[in-house]
């Protein structure tokens, strides 16, 4: 494994306070909003989206006298793979948070179809990506991880949100998730639910804004423990 993880990236247009200056960051999105479910409480609005990574160059035009205005672009940007999951049909490996005893969740339209289901970018949330988790073995081409949004359980009834830190497997196509941040339990009966209303990458780091049973909103930071990729609030 390696010693040392790729820094990810700071996903919004502010600066954080405490951040290391001078450290080399790797490309992602924009703070994308990790809105909760619409049975939820209201969360807070999202941050602007980030444009296409597809993008081209920008456009120039000719100038010669007489001649039709031309357009002009540089390449276009490549795409990551994992930029290229269909998120609400994707199947994922080791998901184990939604509570199948297959060994791949497979999502259609958001949903794993289940009684109990687990909803994967539930309330129109979207993914995190940066290269923040270590790959292994150490002389593995670095990758772009992600981290998404599930929630387990029905809408009005006893729910749990999780943040999902999913990354590529070794052939560079299959995703499989990483050990995930559990949101707090729901209340006893149910009506009452944490949720993430926003969440992003800070250096190696999880950062998200949560709406706790009380109603209050906090931010709160994980980082990874261990190689094993579990993380602990900090």
């Amino acid at each position: 494994m390696r010693a040392t993880l790729l820094p990810g990236v700071l996903l919004t247009l502010t600066v954080v306070a405490g951040c290391t200056p001078g450290v080399e960051r790797v490309g992602g999105d924009a703070a994308p909003a990790g809105s909760p479910s619409a049975s939820a409480s209201p969360s807070a609005s999202s941050a602007p989206a980030t444009p296409d990574s597809t993008a081209s160059a920008p456009a120039t035009r000719t100038s010669a006298p007489g001649a039709p205005a031309t357009r002009t672009s540089g390449p276009a940007t490549p795409v990551s793979e994992m930029r290229r999951t269909d998120w609400p049909n994707a199947v994922i490996r080791s998901l184990d948070f939604c509570g199948e005893s297959d060994e791949f969740v497979r999502f259609r339209n958001g949903s794993n179809g289940l009684d109990v289901p687990c909803r994967i970018l539930p309330g129109g949330a979207r993914p995190v990506y940066a290269d923040f988790i270590g790959e292994e073995p150490a002389d593995a081409p670095a990758t772009e991880d992600a981290l998404v949004l599930v929630e387990l359980g029905n809408p009005g009834a006893a729910r749990r949100q999780a943040l999902v830190p999913v990354q590529l497997a070794y052939d560079g196509k299959e995703r499989f998730a990483r050990p995930v941040i559990k949101g707090d339990d729901p209340s006893p009966s149910g009506d009452r639910v944490m949720t993430f209303v926003s969440y992003r990458i800070v250096d190696f780091h999880v950062e998200a804004t949560v709406r706790k049973l009380d109603g209050g909103t906090e931010t709160r930071r994980w980082r990874m423990m261990d190689y094993a990729g579990n993380w602990e609030r900090f």
